[in-house]
């Protein structure tokens, strides 16, 4: 089923380098030593700002196919409507490592973006660089500001992403879009093995993929090589967040920790799992009806609508191996770099990302993709009212899956400690770790990464 809504929008509207992270303290906090300048604090110079007509901004995003499109409708109604004649110059830039590389270069020899999106990980490299601008001067200005009313419309757990604990009290973020891991699952595959619905726990999902082999002799659920979330998000599902970078430790070592190493080393023994080498590789399984269940971002699920169309019944849900499911959440935010312009070109950045987050742009963004939208307004529109009565799924990954979502900790040890336990975790499929052996090492390692990127 074709669910594209892009054509109505213009009738609606990680640790850096150790170089780079030596160059200074959080630039975007203004907190070097000397400094006693709060957040938000020259609100009142915000309001004298006056961007003259014509403005250019540069922003740099991950987007490509659908996501890419919406993006750039989202840009151009933007530079068509916005009062200030605003021009932003938006530019692909590959994977969420790509960008990183990319801004690090722009860092180190000029031509950094005004605009990019960012994982909380690679937000705290740039500020460590000293290159994030705070936004609560923006968030607070009575003229380019938001209300109280707008504040209380953004989903809590979109909100808490632009001001985690690690940013030092300041927002230096703001909404991109936002998806969570959630569960696909093959209502009919499952069916013909005599399985009525999805699994809710660990144990049920184990028992499942047993059940399945043997009613069919097919595997129960494809897997990416990127482990990592595959992992976090099996943790998550006991309750357990994998790793706290303020007091550098972590879980890895935990007995839910081992309980999930156990469960994938016996998946992949038993046959029950196999890997395919990327994340459009491991949805292919299940758009064309070989897997049964898909550990993915809901962000897929525009994508998987229109290719499955009505091949087969299929759906979104989340396992919660102890109390509510809790799951991943992901998605980029935006975020403002420093070296990228000006206070002129700040401001029309900030205007662009205030822009972004509203519900005219929020409600095309997520119709079109299949990200949930970052603020509750959004759910009351038309466009997306319709889209989800059309397209059910996205509705159950926004009940079931994204309202219990959660970053994991930010840290910019973040990207390293990904690969590493991807790593690890891949050592445990193959046989070549037991998860004892693997939890060790994941342990020992995270720490030390987590104690070298404490402030």
């Amino acid at each position: 089923m074709a669910i594209s809504k892009r054509k109505a929008f213009p009738a609606l509207l990680i640790l850096l380098t150790l170089l780079l992270a030596s160059c200074g303290l959080a630039g975007g906090q203004e907190a070097q030593e000397g400094s006693d300048k709060k957040p938000g604090e020259a609100a009142g110079a915000i309001e004298d700002i006056k961007v003259p007509k014509g403005t250019e901004i540069d922003f740099w995003h991950i987007q490509a196919t659908i996501y890419g499109e919406s993006v750039a409708a989202v840009v151009d109604e933007f530079n068509a409507t916005n009062e200030w004649g605003i021009v932003v110059n938006q530019l692909f830039k590959g994977s969420y490592l790509e960008l990183n590389q990319a801004i690090r270069a722009g860092l180190a020899g000029g031509g950094a973006p005004d605009v990019a999106m960012a994982y909380e990980n690679d937000i705290l490299e740039y500020q460590r660089a000293g290159e994030v601008v705070e936004l609560d001067s923006y968030l607070e200005s009575e003229k380019y500001g938001l209300t109280d009313e707008e504040m209380a419309d953004i989903l809590p757990g979109v909100l808490a992403r632009q001001q985690v604990p690690a940013y030092g009290g300041a927002t230096l973020s703001w909404p991109h879009g936002n998806s969570s891991l959630g569960m696909y699952y093959n209502a009919d595959l499952l069916a013909e093995a005599g399985i009525d619905s999805p699994p809710t726990t660990h144990d049920e999902f184990l028992a499942q993929a047993r059940q399945l082999k043997e009613a069919t002799g097919g595997k129960y659920v494809a897997l990416s090589q990127a482990m990592n979330s595959v992992y976090y998000n099996l943790l998550r599902d006991k309750g357990v967040a994998g790793y706290d970078p303020k007091t550098a430790t972590t879980d890895f070592g935990s007995p839910e920790s081992i309980e999930v190493l156990s469960l994938l080393e016996t998946l992949y023994k038993e046959k029950l799992a196999y890997t395919v080498f990327d994340g459009v590789a491991t949805e292919a399984e299940f758009i064309n009806g070989r897997s049964p269940i898909e550990l993915g971002t809901t962000a897929r699920s525009s994508s998987k609508i229109e290719a499955i169309g009505s091949n087969f019944n299929w759906g979104i849900a989340a396992l919660g191996d102890d109390g509510p499911a809790i799951t991943q959440l992901f998605g980029g935010n935006h975020v403002m770099i420093e070296a990228g312009g000006n206070d002129k070109e700040h401001l029309a950045a900030w205007l662009f990302m205030r822009y972004f987050a509203s519900t005219t742009a929020q409600s095309v963004y997520a119709a079109d993709t299949g990200y949930s939208p970052a603020v509750r307004s959004a759910l009351e529109t038309v466009l997306l009212q319709n889209d989800y009565t059309e397209s059910p799924q996205k509705q159950q990954a926004f009940d079931e899956v994204f309202v219990n979502a959660e970053i994991m900790p930010p840290t910019s040890a973040g990207n390293a400690i990904n690969d590493m336990v991807s790593k690890e975790v891949v050592r445990v499929t193959l046989g070549q770790a037991t998860p004892e052996e693997a939890a060790e090492r994941m342990d020992a390692e995270a720490t030390s990464l987590l104690e070298a990127a404490k402030p």
